[in-house]
Formats: structure tokens, C-alpha cells, sequence
């Protein structure tokens, strides 16, 4: 689900040996910890999580200081002591997501899903999502856990999704397919059609992007008082097929435990000036994950170059 530079795709024939061998023995060490994790109990699944990602705010020095340097430059805080701690709270909240996502795939279903996740949508967005003939184009961020918001949203109505595949072809392969449901389908970000997206709203699916990595394609907008380089699909698809826009996340309120939540439905007129209008309406959508971030600053992907 995002939109961020990364490397050339690689799979399983372009590897030399050593690294192919190195690649699978990645891919045996996941499969281990997904079958750990499915039957070990929650809550010492979380604590093992939480202080690991102790350790890891005080190993990876680096990542830290680049962290604390995001909170403080956001201005959300300006008090050191007060960015180390959002700082350290998003290294955890990074590392439980990963562990309550890995756990949700095999423990969420269509019968169980509402028993964790409380749906607080905007009226109008329950409205779109019970219609089957209504397309709905989703932009979220890294926040809370948008592994469960994508799963959760797809037991309603049909969801596809962009993602950034991984390096290790089997360890991408082997993810796609736990992460993808009945009606949750992932499309890696170099596989990305326009006419498919096209198609997958015109259908009357929905279509989730992440608009909140730097993007080397995008355009400039104001991100937290600093230029951050945003992806215009969103706002591209939206001007072609006039699909209501929405900012929907999932925070996090306890052990395996989220709330959907929205804003309400956008539409956008077209002025005739379409870089005018696409930089209008990704600068809605970015000042819409900028007030999330505010509101959930410990919940926040701090970690990532948002500002190259």
C-alpha cells in the first residue's frame, strides 16, 4: 500500500545462488515465527514485541535520531524529553502491528471480525460501502495498523490495494498471500494500471492508497509546515472517474483491539486547470493525515524519509 521509491523488483531467477539460499532461509525463519505466533497467546506475543522494540530504539541509533528529529520538526512537541518518548512509542506500535497483523490473518474472519474492530465511520462512507455499485477510493498513512483497516474494510465490500513489495521474492510471495483475504486482493506497486484501477471503482470495489511516503513521481505539498514530495494517483483517479475521496484509518485501543474510523466522503469539481486541481485535492488528503498524526502522534510512522 505504498507509494514510496524503492528498488528494482527481483524474483526468484534473477538471484546468484548465495543470495537466493540467504533469501529462502528468510522465507523459513517467517513461516516459523507466523506458526509461533498463531499459537502462542496474545499477550506474550505482545510483550516479547514491546521489548524488542526497546532494545531496538536504543540499538539502532540512527533510525532514533532521525525519528525524534521528525516528531520535533512536526511541532507537535517542542520539549526533547516529550519526542523521545513519542519516538520510542512508535518503535512499538511499529513492531505490534506487525505482530497483531501476522496474528489477525490467522484469527480474524467474517464471523469474528467485529468482536476486534469497531467500525466508527462517517454515516455518508457506510452509505458508499453498502452500496455495491459505488466505487470508493481510500487514502490512508502509516498509522495505527493498516493492516487490519484494509482487512476489516474488505469484510464490507471488495478492496484492493497497493503495496510495496519486498526485496526477498519468497518472503513477498509468502506475505502477499497472508495478507490478502476473500475479497482483499494486494497489487504491488510495479504491477500498478491505471485502466485497473480504473476498473476496480468503476466495478464498485474500493481501491487504498498510502499517501504518506515520499514519493520520487509525486508533487510538492505542505506536509507538517515542510515540502513533503506526495503521489497524485489519488488524486489523478479521482479527477478521471469522480469516485467519492475518503481518509479512513484504524487506531489501535488495545490488544488486538482497532477502530475504524473516517472523515466524511470529498468530491472535487474539475476547474479546467488540472495541475491546479490535483495539487488542491492532494493537499486536502495530506492536511486529512497530517490531523491524524496530530491527534495519534504515538501511533505515527515517525521513522520513514517523509522529507528527502
Amino acid at each position: 500500500m505504498s507509494e514510496a521509491d524503492s528498488p528494482v523488483r527481483q524474483d526468484q531467477t534473477t538471484l546468484n545462488p548465495v543470495v537466493k539460499a540467504w533469501c529462502y532461509v528468510q522465507y523459513l525463519l517467517f513461516r516459523a515465527l507466523l506458526f509461533v505466533l498463531g499459537v502462542m497467546p496474545l499477550g506474550v506475543s505482545l510483550g516479547i514485541m514491546s521489548g524488542l522494540a526497546r532494545v531496538a530504539f536504543l540499538v539502532l541509533r540512527t533510525r532514533r535520531r532521525h525519528t525524534i528529529e521528525n516528531v520535533l520538526q512536526s511541532s507537535i512537541t517542542d520539549d526533547p524529553r516529550e519526542a523521545k518518548r513519542i519516538a520510542a512509542a512508535a518503535f512499538r506500535t511499529f513492531l505490534i502491528m506487525i505482530t497483531e497483523a501476522m496474528i489477525a490473518r490467522q484469527r480474524l474472519s467474517a464471523a469474528n471480525w467485529k468482536d476486534h474492530v469497531q467500525v466508527n465511520l462517517h454515516p455518508e462512507v457506510r452509505e458508499l460501502l453498502n452500496d455495491p455499485d459505488q466505487g470508493v477510493l481510500v487514502a490512508t498513512a502509516h498509522v495505527g495498523n493498516w493492516e487490519i483497516l484494509a482487512r476489516a474494510a474488505s469484510m464490507v465490500k471488495p478492496l484492493r490495494a497497493i503495496y510495496r513489495p519486498f526485496n526477498n521474492p519468497y518472503f513477498d510471495e509468502a506475505i502477499r498471500q497472508d495478507r490478502e483475504g476473500e475479497n482483499l486482493t494486494l497489487i504491488a506497486k510495479y504491477d500498478a494500471d491505471p485502466m485497473r484501477f480504473i476498473r476496480t471503482l468503476t466495478e464498485g470495489e474500493v481501491l487504498a492508497i498510502m499517501i504518506d511516503q515520499h514519493a520520487g513521481n509525486g508533487i510538492y505539498v505542505d506536509f507538517f509546515g515542510r515540502p513533503a514530495k506526495t503521489t497524485t494517483t489519488v488524486a489523478m483517479l479521482h479527477l478521471v472517474t469522480s469516485v467519492p475521496l475518503v481518509v479512513a484509518y484504524a487506531v489501535r485501543t488495545g490488544p488486538l483491539q482497532y477502530e475504524l474510523r473516517s472523515g466524511p466522503p470529498l468530491t472535487f469539481k474539475r476547474s479546467g486547470n488540472r495541475e491546479n486541481d490535483v495539487r488542491e485535492i492532494t493537499q486536502t488528503l495530506t492536511r486529512g493525515i497530517e490531523d491524524i498524526a496530530r491527534e495519534h502522534p504515538e501511533q505515527y510512522m515517525w521513522g520513514h524519509r517523509r522529507w528527502k
